[in-house]
C-alpha cells in the first residue's frame, strides 16, 4: 500500500514537473526587420553586419546593429542608423541608448552615442548577463524627444 502510495506520488511529482517550465515567461517578441533603402543607406554603411532590427517611429527610420552580433554578455558596441521619412540621414540628433533586461530591471543604464556621421550614431554598453533585453534609444531634435524599443537576446 505504501509502495503504490509513494509511487503515485512519485508519478503525479514527475509529472506536474514536466509543467513547471516558467509560467507566464514569454519569449521576446522578434524584431521586424527591414533592410535600410539602397539608394539612401548603401553608401553609408558603418556597420557591414546585419541589423538587430529596423522600426518606424513617426517620420524616423531607426535600424540597430551590434557589434559582436549577435550581442553577447560584457561589452558590445551598438550602433544607430537614422533616417527621416524623406530618405535622409538624421545628422542632426543627440541619441541615447538604454538599455534594460526585459524580465530583471537592473536598474537606469544610459549610453550617450556618438555621431559617426551620415545618419549613424555609435555606443559602447555593458550587458550584465545573458537573456532577454530591451534597449530604448532616444532620439532628440529640434526640442522633441522620440523613443524607439527594440527587444533582443543576449548570449553568451
Amino acid at each position: 500500500m505504501i509502495k503504490k502510495l509513494f509511487l503515485g506520488f512519485a508519478t503525479v511529482l514527475l509529472a506536474s514537473c514536466g509543467m513547471m517550465s516558467a509560467p507566464g515567461v514569454e519569449e521576446p517578441t522578434p524584431i521586424p526587420t527591414f533592410t535600410p533603402a539602397a539608394s539612401a543607406a548603401q553608401e553609408s554603411v558603418v556597420n557591414p553586419s546585419p541589423a538587430l532590427g529596423g522600426k518606424q517611429s513617426g517620420d524616423l527610420l531607426v535600424w540597430i546593429f551590434s557589434d559582436p552580433n549577435p550581442p553577447t554578455r560584457g561589452d558590445n558596441t551598438l550602433e544607430a542608423l537614422i533616417f527621416d521619412a524623406d530618405g535622409q540621414p538624421v545628422s542632426d540628433a543627440a541619441i541615447s541608448f538604454d538599455i534594460d533586461m526585459t524580465n530583471m530591471s537592473h536598474g537606469k543604464n544610459v549610453t550617450a552615442a556618438e555621431s559617426l556621421g551620415d545618419g549613424w550614431y555609435s555606443g559602447e554598453v555593458f550587458f550584465l548577463m545573458p537573456g532577454p533585453w530591451r534597449v530604448i534609444v532616444g532620439v532628440e531634435r529640434a526640442g522633441e524627444t522620440t523613443t524607439v524599443r527594440f527587444d533582443f537576446m543576449v548570449n553568451w
